[in-house]
């Protein structure tokens, strides 16, 4: 074999391996945050009051977030605009999301929380019209009705899909609107001069400052003890799981885009239904189908636009 063809041999090997592990990480990063409701019921169903278990995915998942950044050598500012950017997306996308997912998995099936979780594009683009930063467009009109056509089907109480009171899936409709508001407020204020990592570890510690009062006057702190028991578990394992799929899909975004990576949502919430059913014998009818297909159509249509904040690696 001349040098040349070991040489073409090896780039075709680098290629084929680049691209396995980009359909790995797209795959894994969808799988494991689909996991998420399924935990969220675990912890709730074990004991755990929400302002506890939200008080450890702000501070556990901010601290892993602050240890990364750091060793990155990447520190956190602390200014004025940095601690308002902060306070803004601790409430819109750590406190009020978190808390609407520990207290509706108590009520609503991790299939629909999964589906919902997912549909913060949907909620996101009638903000970005709002908010100045997009434009109404027929085929994204479409999807957005399409998704608003899908929730209305999961919380009609004649649909009788068996998925939880429809009070509780209007609650976790909070999920994806917290998350949608980030990203417009992201978007439109965020500090251009700072990473997207320290950021991210600022937003999560300060929602944990935010809600330690709370936390503090309704006595709700869930001490983690060893041994582990199945609430403790579940709470490590969703701050441990929301980092690992924030750095993973951080790194798709660098290695093959925001379009590409975003098709990671999808996949979080198939895996979230699967998980709900493997793990906690969950059974879904006609209308809670009908309902997802409703939604991942509306979710295709409206996409939501990427606002590069700069190519930077995660």
């Amino acid at each position: 074999m001349s040098r040349d063809e070991a040489v073409a041999r090896s780039g075709l090997r680098h290629v084929l391996w680049s691209r396995l592990w980009i359909y790995f990480a797209l795959i894994f990063c969808g799988g494991i945050w689909g996991l998420v409701p399924t935990l969220a019921k675990s912890a709730v169903s074990d004991g755990a009051h929400p302002f506890g278990l939200t008080w450890w995915q702000a501070v556990g998942g901010g601290t892993m977030v602050l240890l990364i950044s750091l060793a990155r050598g990447k520190r956190l500012p602390l200014d004025r605009q940095h601690i308002g950017f902060y306070a803004f997306c601790g409430v819109a996308g750590t406190i009020m999301p978190t808390l609407a997912l520990f207290y509706s998995a108590h009520h609503v099936s991790a299939g629909i929380v999964a589906v919902l979780m997912a549909s913060v594009a949907i909620a996101a683009y009638p903000l970005s019209i709002v908010f100045g930063i997009d434009r109404l467009q027929p085929l994204r009109v479409l999807g957005l009705c399409l998704g608003l056509a899908g929730v209305t089907m999961l919380i009609l109480p004649a649909a009788g899909i068996g998925a939880g009171d429809p009070l509780w899936i209007m609650i976790a409709l909070l999920i994806p609107f917290g998350y949608a508001a980030e990203n417009v407020f992201v978007a439109i204020k965020s500090p251009r001069q700072t990473n997207t990592t320290t950021l991210v570890a600022g937003m999560l510690l300060m929602g944990g400052v935010m809600i330690t009062p709370v936390v503090i006057a309704t006595d709700t702190w869930h001490p983690i003890t060893w041994p582990l028991n199945e609430a403790e578990l579940a709470v490590i394992g969703i701050f441990v799981i929301n980092v690992l799929s924030y750095v993973l899909f951080l790194a798709l975004i660098y290695a093959a885009g925001p379009v590409f990576a975003s098709m990671s949502g999808y996949f979080s919430v198939l895996t979230g239904i699967v998980w709900g059913m493997v793990l906690l014998g969950e059974d879904h009818g006609a209308w809670f189908w009908a309902a997802l297909l409703s939604m991942l159509a509306g979710m295709a249509l409206v996409r939501e636009r990427a606002v590069h904040r700069r190519a930077e690696k995660p």
